[in-house]
């Protein structure tokens, strides 16, 4: 269970550095694209961290703390499409 949600929580942060990328491109000059390079950074150190804790626990029996690690990270995941939705969103108003 511990690994389906790493796995999970991965492939969901390899989608939002895909969808990053493309909103970087939609902007990429001025203030608000030295920030999405700076949140693409930050995006990728969160999904390599992913490959880590995935690979410190595979094999090793589960049990309730990373279990509850497994889902804070999957539900970070999920704040990062949250917030990449935001980015679009203000990109496309501004635009």
């Amino acid at each position: 269970m511990t690994i389906a949600l790493i796995a999970a929580g991965f492939l969901i942060m390899a989608y939002s550095t895909f969808f990053g990328y493309q909103l970087k491109s939609r902007a990429s000059g001025g203030l608000i694209g030295t920030r999405l390079t700076q949140l693409l950074a930050m995006i990728a150190v969160f999904a390599l961290s992913y490959l880590v804790v995935g690979a410190l626990t595979f094999g090793r029996p589960a049990d309730s703390s990373m279990l509850i690690l497994s889902v804070i990270l999957l539900l970070g995941a999920v704040f990062v499409i949250l917030v990449l939705n935001l980015v679009r969103d203000v990109l496309g108003t501004l635009e």
